[in-house]
């Protein structure tokens, strides 16, 4: 299984360079990828949590880690994708995949602000549509030397589109969230499932459901990769939930190493983990503890 961070571009850390130094200790410290999120407004429960404190960009805080890395992954968890105009996205995830060298994790969803579609002037009924709109208009602009695309939202034909992406055909592209039209989404338009806070158990009915609808579309569903990010934090106190029932990482080592195997188990391929805090201290001393007791403890 692979192992991710969630660098917390979404905690309200003051300086964005910090979020840097935190992706280059992942790497140091040997995690697969590094992983941000994206909230445009301090809306509803992101304004209860971070109050005047900043979420920084998603996409450049993204690039900045591209720069001072070398090997990770670079994923996001998730871009939205109906606030942003299908063009000036490709050309900037297409942009980051070229300056990594090919390193980017497209992982994208639709949230459920609604006073933040609002304030974006963008129709929250209509989500879902534009996102699969979107997906099918990127895959045009980076697979297309002149592409044409005409759907309900977006359209654009007769120039030239560049650059294009570093990997063939594009960047994976993960599908956020727990909906039947996730998994719809999935099974159609993604090259994987990438959710939150969902329970082995869960996860496994997920898997099955998106690889019949993978099946009934004519897609092998083998294809398919399955991510989850999941909140860690070290106790002595167990957690009160067998393996496939947890939705977190909680507890000692050993527990955390129950619920990884139990992901494992239901088909999960990389777990994210998110330690959810603004102190950078605090944040590379989990991340530190996290890969020495759970992922490669001491005598393994």
């Amino acid at each position: 299984m692979r192992i991710g961070f969630a660098i917390p571009n979404n905690q309200g850390v003051e300086d964005p360079n910090d979020l840097v130094a935190i992706a280059v200790e992942a790497e140091r410290r040997g995690y697969d990828s590094v992983w941000v999120r994206e909230h445009l407004w301090h809306a509803d429960y992101v304004a209860e949590r971070l109050g005047d404190r900043p979420y920084h960009d998603a996409l450049t805080v993204l690039t900045a880690i591209a720069v001072a890395t070398e090997r990770v992954r670079l994923g996001t968890s998730v871009l939205v994708l109906p606030w942003h105009e299908p063009a000036r996205l490709a050309k900037m995830v297409a942009t980051l995949d070229q300056l990594s060298h090919g390193r980017v994790e497209l992982g994208i969803g639709v949230a459920m602000t609604r006073d933040e579609y609002a304030n974006l002037g963008v129709d929250f009924t209509t989500r879902g549509r534009r996102c699969d709109e979107i997906l099918q208009a990127l895959k045009a602009l980076w697979g297309e030397d002149t592409p044409n695309f005409a759907g309900e939202f977006y359209a654009f034909s007769g120039l030239k589109f560049s650059p294009k992406p570093h990997q063939s055909p594009h960047p994976p592209i993960l599908v956020g969230g727990n909906s039947a039209a996730a998994r719809r989404r999935t099974a159609t338009l993604g090259d994987g499932w990438h959710t939150l806070r969902q329970s082995p158990e869960q996860i496994r009915v997920g898997v099955s459901e998106i690889a019949a609808l993978a099946t009934a579309a004519g897609r092998d569903p083998s294809d398919l990769a399955y991510s989850i990010s999941l909140p860690m934090r070290f106790s002595d106190k167990a957690p009160s939930r067998p393996p496939a029932a947890r939705t977190a990482l909680t507890g000692t080592g050993a527990d955390m190493v129950e619920t990884l195997a139990a992901y494992a188990e239901a088909g999960v391929g990389e777990v994210v983990v998110a330690v959810s805090s603004a102190d950078v201290g605090e944040t590379l001393e989990a991340m530190a503890r996290f890969m020495d007791e759970v992922v490669r403890p001491e005598g393994s």
